[in-house]
């Protein structure tokens, strides 16, 4: 990317920060993902070799880190970063509305599996299948929850389901994006699975100071 050729914080900031892809990849490192496969999980349409790019100029500019084993990680200046993703995504959610043709009941489900934490969980494993209505499939999505971490399954993951829920796409992401309620969904779970939905709803980082949960307990 051609910098701007000028000494301005702003533009300096800029020539790494705006990249297409950029924020995302950002994004989905501050929520924990340290894989290659685990970043592009969380970014659907960014190709293998872009995102192989934009970790190589990320890694130069001192954003991130990467070990032996081939994990990804934000560095201080990462994580300084990281929380301008996080205020700019607040400004998205106070001004901006994504259209219906880009809501994806799996990328929602997939964010809310990252900001729940396992050692939060109640049981060693929780398994929530998702119906999403007035969608061509797959329609169905199983969350699965356990201490070894966290999953979005496309397909029945073998296990025992403690609960259902049904929507449709869009009262799905209100409510993930806790702007919605849980009673205004089709929800059949027993009451501890209810409280634990309930507060899964106020995950959002992106709702205003106070009124959410912080990612970092």
């Amino acid at each position: 990317m051609r910098g701007y050729g000028q000494y301005c914080p702003i533009a300096l900031a800029a020539e790494i920060f705006a990249e297409r892809w950029t924020p995302i990849i950002i994004r989905n490192l501050y929520l924990g993902c340290g894989r290659f496969t685990e970043i592009l999980d969380g970014a659907p349409g960014l190709p293998r070799s872009v995102l192989a790019q934009r970790l190589r100029t990320l890694e130069r500019a001192g954003v991130l880190e990467h070990d032996e084993a081939g994990r990804y990680a934000l560095s201080a200046s990462g994580r300084e970063l990281a929380e301008v993703c996080l205020e700019l995504g607040a400004w998205g959610a106070r001004w901006r509305s994504a259209r219906p043709e880009d809501q994806d009941p799996y990328l929602a489900l997939w964010m809310l599996s990252r900001m729940i934490r396992p050692e939060t969980l109640p049981r060693n494993r929780i398994v929530v299948l998702f119906v999403i209505t007035g969608r061509p499939p797959p329609s169905r999505f199983w969350l699965v929850l356990s201490g070894t971490g966290n999953e979005v399954c496309a397909q029945s993951p073998g296990f025992d389901e403690d609960g259902e829920v049904t929507a449709d796409t869009a009262s799905l992401v209100r409510w993930y994006a806790g702007e919605l309620r849980l009673g205004a969904l089709d929800v059949r779970a027993p009451r501890w699975l209810m409280r634990e939905l309930t507060a899964w709803g106020r995950l959002n980082p992106y709702l205003p100071r106070g009124t959410g949960v912080s990612l970092r307990g």
